[in-house]
C-alpha cells in the first residue's frame, strides 16, 4: 500500500505557514494514502477545538479530514504502540524519574507505519533523532533540560533496533516537493534571484512554524533544489 503516516507537527507547520493547501494537491501527485492516527486526530482537531487560539486551524483540518485528504487510520497496532513508547520513555530519567521523550502520536504514528510498510512525516527531532542516530540523544536532552540526564543504552538500542529502516520525511521536504512539482510557481517574484528568495522564504517559514530544521540544512537544500530546477 502506498501510504503516509503524518504526526500532528508537520500538519500545524504547514497550516500556520499558510500553506496547507498544498496537501491536498501533494496528496493527487503521491497517489495514495495521507494517514492519520486516533492519537493525531486529537493533537490536530479535538484537543485545540477547546481553545480559542487554535481553533480556526483544528477546523481546516476536520475540512481535510471530510474532503478526503486525510484518512484516520483505525488499526492501530495498540499493544505495539505501548511497548515501544514505554522502551522509550524509561531509556532516559532525569533525577530518579523516567522521561516522556515520546508522546502518543509520534508512537502510533511510527507503528502504524510499520505495520502496513509506509513512511512517516514528522518534524519533531527528538523521535527522527532516537530513530536514526540515538547516541545523540543524551547530549539533545541535557541541553534541553539544562542538567544531567542518564541513559540506559540497552533499553535505547533495542528500541531504535525496532524502527530501524523507517523513512522519515519533514514538512520542508514536503514543500521541496511542492516546489519541484510546480505547486508554487505562481509565489516566485519577479526578481532576479526570485526562485532563491522564495525557497528562503517557504524554508524559513517552516523552520519559524515547528519544523525541526537547521539553517545549513536549509542553505543545502536551497542550493539542491536550485542546481536541479
Amino acid at each position: 500500500m502506498k501510504a503516509l503516516f503524518f504526526d500532528a507537527g508537520p500538519v500545524i507547520t504547514l497550516v500556520l505557514s499558510r500553506m496547507g493547501w498544498l496537501l491536498p494537491k501533494l496528496k493527487e501527485k503521491f497517489g495514495g494514502e495521507f494517514y492519520i492516527t486516533p492519537a493525531v486526530k486529537y493533537e490536530l482537531v479535538d484537543r485545540p477545538l477547546t481553545t480559542k487560539r487554535f481553533q480556526l486551524e483544528a477546523l481546516e483540518v476536520m475540512k481535510m479530514i471530510r474532503e478526503g485528504v486525510f484518512t484516520i487510520y483505525d488499526k492501530v497496532p495498540e499493544k505495539k504502540v505501548n511497548a515501544l513508547k514505554n522502551l522509550a520513555n524509561s531509556s532516559f530519567k532525569l533525577g530518579n524519574k523516567n522521561m516522556d521523550v515520546i508522546q502518543a502520536g509520534e508512537m502510533e504514528s511510527v507503528a502504524c507505519a510499520l505495520q502496513i510498510n509506509a513512511a512517516v512525516v514528522m518534524d519533531e527531532r527528538t523521535l527522527r533523532l532516537f530513530i536514526e542516530n540515538n547516541s545523540e540523544m543524551q547530549s539533545l536532552l541535557e541541553h534541553r533540560f539544562k542538567k544531567k540526564v542518564t541513559a540506559h543504552h540497552e533499553k535505547m538500542n533495542f528500541f531504535s533496533e525496532q524502527l530501524k529502516g523507517i523513512t522519515i520525511i519533514r514538512s520542508i521536504e514536503l514543500v521541496a516537493v511542492a516546489y519541484k512539482r510546480g505547486l508554487l510557481n505562481s509565489y516566485i517574484p519577479p526578481l532576479k534571484n526570485g526562485k532563491s528568495s522564495l525557497l528562503k522564504a517557504v524554508f524559513w517559514a517552516t523552520k519559524f512554524n515547528g519544523c525541526a530544521v537547521t539553517e545549513h540544512e536549509i542553505i543545502e537544500l536551497e542550493k539542491y533544489i536550485l542546481k536541479m530546477n
